[in-house]
């Protein structure tokens, strides 16, 4: 293999989508060997030039070279593959009910059988992966099926260019430490790695360089080494800042959990956080003061009992519920942005007198995407088109903007999306607070609950603790819930 200086270069890579500017000129290159940290802002460009590499789109202007092979026209994803690039999704693009084999060579020219199996043997044993080759990949964990993706890619032939979006997004301490040695062992191959995440401890702990995407253009390039969470943070966002949890003083109980050992209370005008393991009760307690659990639970709302069989009923007495699975449970994939934001609107809030027309459904929705910064395509685009964390702030607008919530119930919203998104996500959360609703946040991360909330309930079975706010608050939680935890462990 004759040896280049740069493995993949890009060169005033530019590409438009009508009258919106995705990618401006991007230039830079990754020597064998190097693995980049790809950062910024949901739209800033990082998935449009992982398309732009793969083949999925045109570049508008510009070009790339893999090995100092100028490619300028656009390839399909199986020429992409060819040239050695193997992309890697949060979710693998895998047949979940066919077998590993079966997955390994699906779309490929597969050679005979025994040549097939001993090459998807070799293919596993370079991940690491230790796999049967008749299981199906529906029974495999997520960071297995990570494997046998990477194994799939290694088949078109030698690779070069690893492209990894969000890879460790749902994977658990040991399945990212287990993938990032095989990415470090990639890397001592000469494979030039490309990773993307919104886990800034990820990309400090196994990036070389870091490269950081703001608006379509390329704003910060640099080893590592020169980086702290902190300042790589800013980089993300130049005016993240402090928020300042000082306001005024909580108003009127808004609602009141009572159980045998535990009270939990939110009043209006404030952002309070159910804190635990994570698949704890904190998310069970969300979903049943929504209505969204299978055996209701009464508990009381603004003085008076309820027990909502439905959310559906909740909504009609201002329980709002962001659920913690945007994609699964929150939006409608094949539906446009505008009527994601506005289904609920067209019926169930009739009650209230919260019906929206058409038109001002069209108004609210433009105020919705000013007011969270909403980046993407048009709002007559079907919202599978946006980036996660865009999703996730079309989901946030759907019960923050067309009516005020009394009581609005968060399940981990700001979990998968990056500091940008992060910080509009908790603006927006506050500001409804502050104008008169009761916010709580059910998570297990600690940090998630420090950005948002004036005080919290930590929570481990039937015991329950009250962590008030300070300067230590997230180290507070992480305290409070070993500390009811040692009970269960003894």
């Amino acid at each position: 293999m004759v040896d280049h200086q740069y493995r993949l270069e890009y060169t005033g890579v530019t590409v438009d989508f009508g009258a919106t500017r995705a990618l401006e000129d991007i230039t830079f290159a990754i020597a064998p060997g190097e693995i980049v940290g790809l950062l910024g802002h949901n739209g800033a460009g990082k998935s449009t030039l992982f398309n732009v590499t793969t083949g999925v789109i045109d570049a508008s202007s510009g070009v790339f070279s893999i090995d100092g092979a100028r490619i300028d026209k656009r390839l399909t994803p199986r020429e992409a593959a060819q040239h050695g690039v193997t992309v890697i999704h949060q979710e693998p693009a895998l047949a979940p009910n066919m077998s590993v084999l079966e997955n390994l060579f699906l779309a490929r020219r597969a050679p005979r059988v025994a040549e097939r199996r001993a090459q998807a043997r070799q293919a596993l044993a370079a991940v690491g992966a230790d796999i049967p080759l008749e299981i199906p990949v529906e029974a495999l964990g997520l960071g297995e099926r990570q494997l046998v993706d990477i194994a799939r890619g290694m088949l078109s032939g030698e690779m070069k260019v690893l492209l990894l979006d969000e890879p460790t997004a749902a994977l658990g301490r040991a399945e990212t430490d287990a993938l990032h040695d095989l990415i470090r062992g990639f890397a001592q191959r000469g494979i030039a790695v490309v990773y993307v995440s919104h886990r800034l401890p990820d990309i400090m702990e196994v990036c070389t360089r870091i490269v950081v995407l703001r608006g379509g253009r390329l704003v910060v390039d640099g080893p590592s080494s020169d980086f702290t969470p902190a300042k790589l943070a800013d980089a993300l966002v130049p005016d993240l800042r402090s928020l300042d949890f000082t306001h005024v003083a909580p108003g009127d109980e808004v609602v009141a959990i009572d159980t045998p050992g535990r009270g939990v209370r939110a009043y209006a005008g404030e952002v309070v956080g159910l804190f635990g393991m994570a698949g704890g009760e904190q998310f069970d307690i969300a979903a049943q003061l929504a209505g969204a659990a299978k055996t209701p639970q009464p508990y009381t709302l603004g003085g008076a009992p309820v027990r909502f069989a439905s959310p559906a009923q909740a909504i009609k007495r201002g329980v709002f519920f962001v659920p913690p699975d945007r994609d699964t449970e929150g939006l409608i994939a094949s539906e446009t942005a505008l009527d994601n934001v506005m289904l609920p609107w067209h019926s169930a809030g009739a009650a209230r007198g919260w019906w929206v027309s058409a038109k001002s459904g069209a108004e609210v929705y433009e105020r919705a995407r000013s007011a969270l910064d909403i980046r993407g395509p048009s709002a007559d685009a079907e919202i599978s088109q946006f980036s996660g964390g865009n999703r996730q702030k079309h989901l946030l607008a759907r019960w923050l903007y067309p009516a005020q919530p009394a009581l609005l119930i968060l399940s981990q919203p700001t979990q998968g999306v990056d500091v940008g998104a992060k910080l509009d996500i908790v603006e927006a959360t506050r500001a409804a607070a502050a104008r008169g609703a009761a916010v709580l946040v059910a998570s297990s991360e600690s940090d998630e609950i420090a950005s948002l909330c004036d005080r919290a309930y930590t929570m481990l079975g039937d015991r329950l603790v009250d962590v008030p706010r300070s300067s230590t608050f997230n180290e507070d939680l992480l305290t409070s819930l070993l500390a009811i935890a040692e009970p269960t462990r003894a």
